[in-house]
């Protein structure tokens, strides 16, 4: 009877030990699922705040585009700016003295130029000012002039007495010449650039480079007059 109770008593000892493992490791499973639902759980939520902070930014930036855009084109139609440029409204070639040498021993010419401002609302300032009267690529005469305003719809006139002598021109410069003072037509080139600045509103200020190229075709000898020719600068 000891023999057959001893194997009675150990038996449930040995069934024992399996169970509690099989315990310990469910309760070390369960918590690392936990564990990891919580991190994904934690991850979706800063994925969703970043998300939702990156639609705030992208709202604001639209809406920031769409209010300058509105204020751009309401002060646009307000001010209806447009760019100031200058205007030759005479030319006229009252002396011409042309030797065989190739030499311009005395060229006279009266310029006038008007620097033009279209704009309604504000007022343009005309700086650097740097023109040049030229006959075939040699520089004649250079005009220049300093800074000054010009009122709203209104014009400065820049006039100019252009006086030049002992001028060299080049051999393909002085066949032109004879040929010119044959058919009485001498052509005179004037071009150069001037910077305008004016105001769109009270904070814009605006500055453009305008720039003129024109050829004058002059009676002469005659009464020194150019054929009509619409010159004015353009800006880019």
């Amino acid at each position: 009877m000891d023999g057959s109770a001893e194997p009675a008593h150990g038996a449930p000892h040995a069934a024992a030990s399996p169970t509690g493992g099989e315990v310990a490791q469910h309760g070390h499973g369960y918590k690392r699922r936990h564990g990891v639902q919580r991190i994904r759980q934690e991850e979706r939520s800063w994925s969703s705040g970043l998300v939702w902070l990156l639609v705030i930014l992208c709202t604001v930036l639209t809406i920031g585009v769409i209010v300058t855009g509105a204020t751009v084109f309401a002060v646009y139609l307000l001010y209806k700016p447009t760019t100031p440029y200058l205007l030759v409204s005479s030319a006229r070639l009252e002396t011409l003295a042309y030797d065989q040498s190739g030499t311009i021993r005395d060229l006279q010419l009266a310029l006038t130029v008007l620097a033009e401002n279209s704009n309604s609302r504000t007022d343009a300032t005309f700086s650097r000012v740097n023109l040049a009267v030229g006959f075939r690529g040699a520089e004649v005469a250079l005009l220049r002039a300093g800074t000054f305003a010009v009122p709203r719809r209104s014009s400065f006139p820049l006039r100019y007495q252009v006086v030049s002598a002992g001028r060299q021109l080049s051999p393909e410069g002085m066949e032109y010449m004879a040929g010119a003072l044959r058919a009485g037509v001498v052509p005179l080139d004037l071009f150069g650039k001037a910077r305008t600045t004016w105001k769109v509103g009270i904070f814009a200020s605006l500055q453009f480079w305008t720039r003129i190229s024109c050829r004058f075709l002059f009676f002469y000898p005659g009464n020194g007059t150019a054929m009509p020719i619409d010159c004015r600068s353009r800006s880019p």
